[in-house]
């Protein structure tokens, strides 16, 4: 029997409320996978995902109404999703068997039983089920072993064929927990590296994956790995530099704190190699905007950087800046360290307020009396013009632009 560690009070709750719920409805719940992981390696935070053998519409719906939640069905995969205000989702699945009709799709799925869904995962570690009304651990690949032994193991030799994901997640698993992977499982991996199996799966699931690396606390070390293994090759076109892996430390710590900053569009324009087009991001996801962006620091993060070289006042800084995007301001806070003091006075004027409205001006209304207020808040930011100065340089900017 194996107790649930103390948890913070939302997840305390669900899976208090489950187990009621659960009684209620003869049901009998197993939290599954990750979860079960995370708990035996003695970890606090972790999703609820259960699978029951039987009656897991039944629950949600319970689970649902109870909360005075909403339930989300998803026939083709046998899941539902509870959500409720002021609880973590929960997650509920038939237990599954499934079946690849040729590798890399996805797979269909059909009702099995507890063991069949275990035996169907991506690695051993993630294969263990625990009894939420007992805690009894049920554990047919022998995954808890592994977690003493700190490795990653894959569940039988067409995994990596089968989903080539999973190459993706087993280095994101590995790096995170600081597990290696067993020597089977890494021969594995590199087979199917080396035949392309990438190349099978759609573009839209091999960007997702990218996109969990990214989001790791640990994605530089991740991204350095698959980039050694060739893996970022199916994304890129080729082998990223290894200074653009190398940078990717420097870039995490612009993102702390800062929500301007869009992760993906920053890390994956630093990967990808100069002068690429748009087409290459096909099935990323990226709107036409947030594209725009990761193809600016890919194309023009050079071109940006001799532009600033040249600027020999704050103003021609300023007008540079506003053209870029967060991310790509990043970048060269990165790679011009020289740049940073500007660029953190060009954010302290985008904080900076003028003490001034349109209507005092004394001027007709209409665009240039906003294109004049700009001026001059730049101005006065800058020292050009002196607080006390400001409306009447101000009135005079907006009568000339309304004149022009």
């Amino acid at each position: 029997m194996t107790s649930i560690p103390e948890l913070s009070n939302p997840q305390r709750r669900a899976l208090d409320l489950v187990k009621e719920v659960a009684i209620e409805k003869a049901c009998r719940p197993f939290l599954v996978g990750g979860p079960v992981r995370d708990i035996l390696l003695g970890r606090t935070s972790f999703d609820i995902d259960l699978t029951l053998e039987d009656g897991s519409s039944t629950l949600a719906r319970a689970i649902a109404k109870r909360l005075d939640g909403r339930v989300r069905s998803f026939p083709q995969f046998l899941t539902y999703k509870v959500t409720a205000d002021g609880f973590p989702e929960i997650d509920i699945a038939t237990a599954r068997k499934e079946r690849y009709r040729k590798p890399g799709d996805l797979p269909s799925v059909a009702a099995g039983r507890l063991k069949d869904d275990l035996l169907r995962r991506d690695f051993s570690i993630n294969a263990i089920a625990m009894d939420l009304m007992n805690g009894a651990l049920h554990d047919p690949a022998n995954g808890e072993r592994d977690l003493s032994d700190r490795v990653v193991r894959v569940l039988h030799d067409q995994s990596f064929l089968d989903d080539p994901t999973r190459i993706l997640r087993a280095v994101r698993l590995g790096t995170r927990l600081g597990f290696l992977r067993d020597a089977h499982t890494d021969k594995l991996m590199r087979d199917a590296i080396a035949a392309d199996a990438l190349a099978t799966v759609s573009r839209e699931r091999i960007w997702r994956e990218l996109f969990l690396a990214f989001a790791e606390e640990a994605a530089p070390a991740i991204l350095a790995e698959l980039n050694e293994r060739g893996v970022l090759e199916k994304f890129f076109g080729q082998r990223v530099d290894a200074n653009a892996i190398a940078r990717l430390s420097a870039l995490q710590s612009q993102i702390d704190g800062n929500n301007d900053v869009d992760r993906d569009v920053l890390f994956t324009g630093a990967l990808l190699p100069a002068a690429t087009a748009q087409a290459e991001l096909e099935g990323s996801g990226f709107s036409l905007k947030r594209a725009k962006r990761v193809l600016q620091i890919a194309n023009d993060t050079q071109r940006f950087a001799d532009a600033l070289a040249d600027a020999k006042s704050d103003r021609q800084r300023f007008r540079l800046f506003k053209q870029s995007s967060p991310e790509l301001l990043s970048v060269i806070a990165v790679e011009r360290p020289q740049e940073r003091e500007h660029i953190d006075r060009y954010h302290a004027f985008r904080n900076f307020k003028l003490a001034l409205r349109g209507n005092e001006l004394e001027v007709p209304p209409g665009p240039h009396v906003a294109r004049a207020l700009e001026r001059t808040r730049e101005a006065v930011f800058t020292g050009e013009v002196a607080a006390d100065d400001a409306r009447e340089f101000a009135r005079d900017l907006a009568k000339q632009f309304l004149n022009s």
